[in-house]
């Protein structure tokens, strides 16, 4: 699943591209996949794109918005394309949403929502209830934004959970996910199921520098396109060229060249070296 680097790439793309175009019309190919009334968003202009954890919202110019998942799967793309006939006739099976645009240029733009295993979402709502839905209400704090180095060794300190679960627990933290939790972990020389409230305040301070270091280098490249990830443009992000030991079971560990190992906890599979984390 895009984890924070990248659903912020993606919203970096979208800010570049996106904002300020008017949404001339709407294609519904998979009604499962977008909820609320498209014609709340026909005829209005892009303002802003915000990241909320893994979500964005779109905000339009008529109090309306659209929250977006992407989840394991889904695609954001903008592309300058024209469209000569019928638009499901030419696009690919996993094309689900088509938006119509006109863009600042005044040429015929396109944004396409596609996804494989179709668990993503699109949801207009007005501006002001976003806030509300249930999944932007639940997140917790996330890094690089309002978590800072005091509020997650409190946050640590109120769970008995293994470190690697708690940091993907998108209700505590949010935004970090599989790639970036055992990077992280392995940065910071800390066993991925020992228990959060046993690390000491410097491991806690270790591992927060090593979460911020990770999530900046990897929002700098691109994301990870390990999976089915790509920005808004559709290219491919460098992050995976530089996993520490995310799936890299059996490679050999940069600091002492043990072989990585893999588990699972709470049903992801874990890469650690167990030499290096304790």
């Amino acid at each position: 699943m895009p984890e924070l680097p990248e659903v912020e790439t993606i919203k970096r793309g979208l800010e570049k591209h996106f904002v300020g175009c008017v949404i001339s019309d709407a294609e519904v190919l998979s009604p499962k996949i977008l909820t609320g009334d498209v014609g709340n968003v026909i005829g209005t202009t892009v303002v802003a794109v915000r990241r909320f954890g893994k979500g964005l919202v779109i905000d339009l110019n008529n109090g309306y918005s659209m929250a977006v998942h992407v989840k394991m799967t889904g695609q954001l793309i903008f592309k300058r394309v024209s469209r000569v006939s019928g638009v499901s006739s030419v696009l690919p099976k996993h094309t689900h949403v088509v938006f119509e645009l006109r863009d600042g240029t005044g040429e015929d733009a396109y944004l396409y929502y596609n996804d494989i295993r179709r668990f993503g979402w699109i949801k207009i709502v007005k501006t002001e209830d976003v806030g509300q839905m249930p999944f932007f209400k639940s997140l917790g704090l996330e890094p690089l934004k309002d978590l800072t180095q005091k509020k997650f060794e409190d946050i640590l300190k109120l769970h008995k959970t293994p470190i690697k679960t708690l940091l993907m627990d998108q209700y505590k933290i949010a935004g970090i996910g599989n790639i970036y939790a055992c990077d992280a972990l392995f940065q910071a020389g800390i066993y991925p199921v020992r228990s959060s409230l046993s690390l000491s305040r410097q491991e806690a301070q270790r591992l927060f520098i090593a979460i911020e270091e990770i999530l900046s280098k990897s929002i700098a490249i691109g994301g990870a396109s390990a999976n089915n990830y790509v920005n808004a443009l559709g290219e491919r992000g460098a992050y995976q060229e530089h996993f520490l030991v995310y799936k890299k079971e059996g490679k050999a560990c940069r600091n002492c060249n043990s072989p990585i190992l893999r588990i699972k906890t709470a049903g992801r599979s874990t890469f650690f070296c167990g030499i290096c984390q304790v």
